[in-house]
């Protein structure tokens, strides 16, 4: 029994992505496409908590809920949700359980509801009496400007609904916070739960392998992105890097981070048209992989400039605490081409934070970057080397060696 708690913000089909996956997970094992037959419900149980709210507060929609001014009404309701989420998981047996929930909702500048470790223990409950149970938090992210923009096009059929991008950003701060209180919660002496934070914009591939792997092994890619995504020839570059690493995640059953899933600098290079910021598509970085579960936005987007203006800076505190916990996650961190373009201040602090948090990285620092570097290329925390298959060679050996030693301590 595996009980995986997919989070998230709304505004990016959360749903939509959970169940298209689920959808595919159950087209891999053979089992039929349908998340209702009985069969399949053996194997894949999909929750939306959402749905099962509705039905126990007698509420037409979410807002209807929310709308409601009595506070004790609203939490016995969830109180009530997860009771009866509990006893379905109980009754239904299934090998996982996909749980869609927003751990919070922000409405009219209010965020609900209060984090209740009581009914979290509820499900705890309804997964302690099968063997080998496990519990892992993903929670899924996207670019705020893509839902920025998902959340105005709603608005003709929900009405007051649309957020500033500040707003999206606190939103989506509050939310991981709770995702890493349930973590929290459900870790013991005997069990340590995970809260993964994962781009929607990842290939299958990756959220199979974390959703699949008792213990997953996780390899976070750094790589120069400022001093780089000007330049399309070094853009095709390191996009060979990420091919390659993912084909090594399909070939070895590994998890990859990838930190321009999520590329909110974008915003940077959007061009001002009258109040406007307009962002294409051309301005963010060409991801170039295939089997995404999620459709491209709809370019361009535009949004009022002062909107823009009044989340640079926040933007840019997001990036080192999300890259970090993106490390965090990973048993090893691969460095390619650290100075490329120049010396890259960013992969130097992710890779001083890998070492600090006992991470394996390799590095791959080609001669011809030598310059735009120190005179010593390679710290002695880290594994170097000049040559790009020698790299790639290593980083697989690694890799199989995390996968021996989590082996060798799950049969000690």
């Amino acid at each position: 029994m595996g009980l995986i708690i997919f989070s998230g913000i709304t505004g990016f089909d959360k749903t939509e992505f959970i169940r298209s996956f689920a959808l595919k997970c159950l087209e891999k094992h053979h089992y039929p496409v349908d998340l209702e037959n009985s069969d399949s419900r053996k194997f894949i149980h999909y929750i939306k908590f959402e749905d099962v709210l509705l039905d126990v507060a007698d509420s037409a929609d979410i807002a209807n809920f929310l709308g409601r001014h009595s506070l004790h009404e609203k939490n016995n309701a969830i109180e009530q949700t997860f009771s009866r989420i509990g006893k379905q998981i109980e009754e239904t047996r299934a090998e996982h359980v996909f749980l869609d929930i927003h751990l919070c909702c922000l409405y009219h500048s209010q965020f609900f509801p209060p984090l209740s470790a009581a009914n979290l223990n509820e499900l705890d409950r309804s997964v302690a009496p099968f063997p080998e149970a496990s519990i892992k938090v993903v929670a899924l992210i996207d670019n705020v400007y893509s839902i920025w923009r998902n959340l105005k096009n709603r608005e003709a059929t929900f009405p007051g609904t649309s957020l500033r991008l500040r707003e999206i950003l606190a939103w989506r701060s509050v939310e991981l916070l709770q995702a890493e209180a349930v973590a929290l919660n459900y870790t013991s002496e005997t069990r340590d739960v995970r809260n993964y934070l994962f781009s929607v914009r990842h290939p299958f591939i990756s959220i199979y392998n974390l959703v699949f792997s008792e213990n997953p092994i996780c390899v976070y890619l750094s790589f120069p992105i400022t001093n780089t995504r000007q330049c399309s020839n070094r853009i095709d570059n390191i996009n060979i890097f990420r091919r390659r690493m993912y084909e090594m995640a399909t070939e070895l059953g590994v998890v990859v981070f990838d930190p321009v899933t999520i590329d909110e600098l974008a915003l940077n290079f959007s061009t001002l048209d009258g109040e406007n910021r307009v962002l294409n598509g051309s301005m963010r970085w060409p991801l170039d992989t295939e089997d995404l579960l999620v459709a491209e936005p709809h370019w361009p987007i535009e949004i009022p400039d002062n909107e823009v203006e009044e989340v640079r800076s926040d933007i840019m505190n997001n990036i080192r605490p999300r890259d970090f916990k993106l490390i965090d996650n990973s048993m090893l961190t691969t460095v390619y081409r650290k100075n490329y373009g120049g010396h890259s201040r960013g992969v130097t602090e992710e890779i001083t934070y890998a070492n600090s948090r006992g991470k394996r990285v390799y590095v791959y620092d080609p001669e011809e970057d030598a310059e735009a570097g120190v005179s010593h290329p390679f710290d002695p925390d880290v594994y170097g080397y000049r040559d790009v298959e020698a790299f790639y060679d290593a980083v697989k050996k690694g890799i199989e060696s995390c996968q021996v030693a989590r082996a060798y301590r799950r049969i000690a």
